[in-house]
């Protein structure tokens, strides 16, 4: 039976695929060996998993996602097969990606000693509005391969459910769609050459986008909704959004949260905490970060440099 010991899950946004790592204790003792962390979206889900020293089977179905993890481990036995096929005893795995697309099946066995080992895994099921950009249905499986892309992208998204890194709707979704294409590219470098932007947003496109984010500031924001505001796909808005502001649509939105946060900053009433909320960060920490990044000082500093206290 497997079984999966001190779970969290994190406050995700939509309904992400319920794939998940499946492990299963090959000695049961009275000690928890490993702590996993999840977070969903609209058509992907992630996981962190980290493994105290102890032998575990594991098994991924990918019956509705396809699966991509990063690992940092030292095993010191165990092997791992996709699909049943060859199997790899590679002991040191640290840096090494996995890839198994919809219907594939990751399975094998690790004894870990001596150390904490973790693994990241994101589970894709790609959106349809945009088929043929989102598609990596026929990139082939590939087991405890090196990408640099691929893992730096990784990492910006291990951070969002580690808490180090910005945890924001329309962040986490563009990081899954740049996950999409760089499966694509790593698999075949014709993709790596985007197709022409074929002009920016009309005026009444980016008034309607504006109007959205004005009224849902204080509110999760995804990619996603902006591009069925203007009835593009996701890949095509990304792209024609920036062709017209210069900005990605998260920084756009980023920018307009802080814009609106220097204005309630104004007022000794509300506090640093308050602000966050109202401008649809998940708490003042994440506003603090941010401000002090795009401002150059924090909400506090800039209070005082304006008469508040």
């Amino acid at each position: 039976m497997y079984i999966v010991r001190k779970t969290e899950t994190l406050r995700g946004i939509g309904l992400g695929p319920d794939s998940k790592i499946e492990w299963h204790q090959r000695y049961p003792d009275a000690h928890y060996p490993f702590l996993v962390k999840r977070m969903s979206w609209s058509w992907f889900s992630a996981e962190i998993v980290r493994i105290q020293p102890t032998e575990l089977e594991f098994r991924v179905k990918g019956d509705d996602a396809a699966y991509l993890a990063l690992h940092d481990a030292v095993r010191s036995d165990g092997e791992t097969s996709i699909n049943g096929g060859s199997r790899s005893t590679l002991t040191d795995v640290r840096d090494k990606l996995t890839f198994a697309p919809i219907g594939s099946s990751v399975e094998g066995w690790n004894c870990f000693k001596g150390r904490v080992s973790s693994v990241f895994a994101v589970h894709l099921a790609p959106p349809t509005s945009d088929h043929d950009a989102n598609d990596i249905s026929n990139v082939p499986p590939s087991l405890y391969f090196e990408n640099t892309k691929l893992k730096a992208t990784l990492q910006k998204l291990q951070s969002v459910l580690d808490g180090s890194g910005i945890n924001d709707r329309a962040y986490a979704e563009t990081l899954g769609l740049l996950l999409l294409w760089e499966i694509r590219h790593a698999a075949d470098p014709q993709f790596s050459q985007l197709k022409p932007i074929r002009g920016g947003l009309t005026a009444l496109q980016l008034r309607r986008i504006k109007e959205f984010v004005d009224v849902h500031i204080s509110k999760g924001i995804g990619i996603s909704e902006l591009a069925s505001l203007v009835g593009l796909s996701q890949f095509h808005f990304i792209r024609a959004f920036k062709h017209s502001v210069g900005l990605s649509p998260y920084q756009y939105v980023l920018s307009e949260r802080i814009s609106v946060a220097k204005e309630l900053l104004s007022r000794s009433d509300l506090s640093i905490a308050d602000v966050a909320l109202a401008v649809g960060f998940s708490d003042a920490s994440q506003l603090n970060r941010m401000f002090r990044k795009l401002i150059g000082v924090t909400p506090t500093a800039f209070r005082r440099e304006n008469g508040l206290r």
